[in-house]
């Protein structure tokens, strides 16, 4: 139990810089004018399910109510998914971390103003926001007396999520605002959207969570597991990683450099590369173009390089998906799932192409 104690509090830490390294990079993308967002019909409903589901542990450690009342007729909008839950995760952590144990959070969705309109209200009985902190509160860097040296309290973070949050939501066409009568009496942030039009509604829905990854990758069973080449210099990394893959129902034939790899690829039927690019004899991507002219082999990078450039450069060579380390778990069974459904049916193998 004290194992798994520490183990919890060193993934506490691994995912708060996680977060702060992703919003400095989106502050970054949006001084540059570069964030972009990927656009489809999404359920609003489903979206704030999603987020509510991955706080759910925080909900109760601190004996928080929670309160969820999804009533707007028409939760259907034209957004990004991705951006949208990021958003919403900001608003409902604030919600937890501002709120004392055994408070309340209410989570409700209603008509907007207008008919054309969702309105998505978190509110929560937590320590609230003076005048002047709700005149700042979407500021970057804002973080309110609460969080001063001197102030009554500290919590973490260093003030970005609501300004990412704003831009966001402006992004969409909607308006995010903070209501809060003053220290102690809680606040409410409410986010307006506009719904989806008639034409964007025959636009097929996002899909949901991924399949189980062994039937996304096709009805008929394969006559034999799938099997991934692994290519990571770190050796304890590679060996974690391989072990979880393994743990999947994979084979893994596992590199740390690209000659290793081209060694390997070239004795045996490879249905997937899992690729860092910074490797010590060469780099990723030119492993994946290789890997694509020659068995039309999909890839996923996985790797510490997360710039827009970087993300550019990998999907060139051809790598489907690209995740930014540190990566959970579940993004890459997510990337595995859906980079093994869209996989191009294997090709015959040649003659001088040997089998395992």
């Amino acid at each position: 139990e004290r194992t798994r104690e520490d183990f919890a509090t060193i993934r506490r830490s691994v995912e708060l810089e996680a977060r702060l390294i992703d919003d400095l990079l989106d502050l970054t993308r949006i001084t540059r004018g570069k964030l972009s967002l990927n656009l489809g019909r999404q359920d609003v409903h489903a979206i704030l399910k999603d987020a509510l589901a991955a706080l759910r542990s925080d909900f109760e450690q601190k004996g928080l109510q929670l309160e969820v009342e999804l009533r707007a007729p028409e939760p259907r909008v034209w957004g990004d998914a991705v951006r949208l839950q990021q958003v919403f995760w900001n608003v409902l952590k604030n919600a937890v971390k501002f709120t004392p144990a055994g408070g309340r959070v209410q989570v409700r969705t209603r008509r907007g103003a207008e008919p054309d309109r969702i309105c998505i209200e978190i509110q929560d009985t937590g320590i609230g926001l003076t005048a002047e902190e709700l005149a700042s509160v979407f500021d970057a860097f804002s973080q309110g007396e609460h969080a001063s040296p001197g102030g009554s309290h500290r919590f973490g973070g260093v003030g970005l999520g609501l300004t990412i949050s704003n831009t966001l939501i402006a992004m969409h066409g909607g308006s995010i605002e903070a209501v809060s009568g003053g220290r102690g009496q809680g606040a409410l942030f409410r986010i307006d959207l506009p719904v989806a039009r008639p034409e964007q509604l025959d636009v097929p829905e996002e899909s949901g969570p991924a399949a189980p990854l062994l039937a996304a990758a096709g009805a008929e069973e394969p006559r034999r597991p799938r099997r991934i080449l692994l290519v990571e210099d770190h050796e304890a990394t590679r060996r974690a990683l391989a072990q979880l893959l393994k743990r999947r129902q994979f084979e893994v034939l596992a590199a740390g450099s690209v000659a290793e790899a081209r060694a390997l690829a070239e004795n045996a039927e490879i249905d997937l590369l899992v690729s860092d690019i910074g490797l010590p004899d060469g780099n990723g991507c030119e492993l994946m173009a290789e890997l694509r002219e020659q068995r039309q082999l999909p890839g996923i990078a996985l790797t510490g390089y997360g710039m827009d450039h970087d993300i550019v450069r990998s999907q060139a060579a051809g790598f489907l998906v690209h995740l930014t380390k540190p990566v959970a778990m579940q993004a890459l069974d997510r990337a595995l799932a859906t980079v093994l459904a869209a996989r191009i049916p294997r090709r015959r193998r040649t003659s001088n192409q040997a089998s395992i």
